[in-house]
């Protein structure tokens, strides 16, 4: 499996000298596994990603899109992805079933006039969109398989792992904890307190916890929300987003190989993410490896 990450920045993407080392594309994520091409969501970074394709000898063709939630961030890299404009080409598109509007419809659009003067009907490659829940197992191929959760996240997102024979990768880069807020399909309606959680809904927290624990036990990498401080989060617990330290709190309880650090705050500098991964190595408990997620980074263990 080989793990390239295109985009690592949340909520928008940046550009500032501060900013160059981590980068300050939104979130994507290519994997090459079991003869498979996987994007994991698709934000800016995946136009960088698309461009990387023109100087391979012999690019892939056939792509499977894994998308975790379809906020702006990670959907806002989709129509610039060059394969889209090939003809010979294909996607299998995978995203959460929602009650609200489908798929396909809201990537449509998302690139439908008068936001984009282009539409679903202007790219040339062949499109297959799937709908899929929570707690759901599929294959890519023979060789890929992928294992979903819900995260908990303004209007609900998924979890994903990928494993092979030779390796595991749980990406989930949009979760808040799960002891403060609830998120559904309705709005937090914002107070200044996070409004008070029924003994039911503690219970949905608690086993919602447990699946994204069980989801990411035993990875190799576990690539995790982490866009706030700690002094953040109390001051914005209903954007639905971790500290590096709740991310921390669940590789350990999952026993994960490598936690990386994931949707970095747009306003946060390389320096201050520097600062945070030195906090957070030196509390890891022993055999946890912490690293920063940055574009350009490359992961592989075992073979294709």
């Amino acid at each position: 499996m080989i793990v390239r990450f295109w985009g690592t920045r949340g909520s928008y993407p940046v550009a500032h000298p501060e900013m160059l080392r981590y980068g300050g594309n939104t979130t994507c994520l290519e994997v090459r596994a079991g003869g498979r091409c996987i994007i994991l969501d698709a934000g800016t970074g995946l136009r960088l990603f698309g461009d990387s394709l023109t100087r391979e000898a012999q690019p892939p063709r056939q792509f499977d899109m894994l998308i975790t939630h379809t906020h702006w961030d990670h959907i806002i890299g989709f129509p610039f992805f060059a394969p889209l404009f090939d003809p010979t080409n294909q996607l299998q598109i995978y995203g959460l079933q929602r009650t609200q509007s489908s798929l396909r419809t809201t990537i449509a659009s998302a690139l439908s006039d008068p936001l984009l003067p282009l539409g679903l009907e202007d790219l040339r490659a062949e499109l297959h969109f799937h709908e899929i829940s929570e707690n759901l197992c599929f294959s890519l191929g023979p060789d890929v398989h992928v294992s979903t959760a819900r995260a908990n996240h303004p209007y609900r997102a998924l979890a994903y792992r990928i494993e092979t024979a030779d390796a595991a990768l749980v990406f989930i880069p949009d979760t808040g904890p799960f002891h403060t807020v609830l998120f559904g399909d309705e709005r937090i309606e914002w107070t200044g307190q996070p409004t008070a959680n029924t003994h039911d809904d503690l219970q949905v927290l608690a086993e919602m916890r447990e699946r994204i624990v069980d989801l990411a036990r035993g990875a190799d990498w576990l690539v995790y929300d982490a866009q706030f401080t700690d002094a953040q989060y109390v001051r914005f617990p209903h954007w639905g987003h971790s500290t590096a330290a709740q991310a921390r709190e669940i590789a350990e309880a999952a026993g994960v190989r490598t936690l990386l650090l994931f949707h970095h705050d747009p306003h946060r500098t390389d320096r201050e993410l520097d600062e945070i991964l030195v906090e957070q190595q030196a509390v890891a408990t022993a055999g946890l490896e912490v690293l920063t997620s940055y574009e350009g980074l490359e992961l592989r263990k075992g073979g294709l």
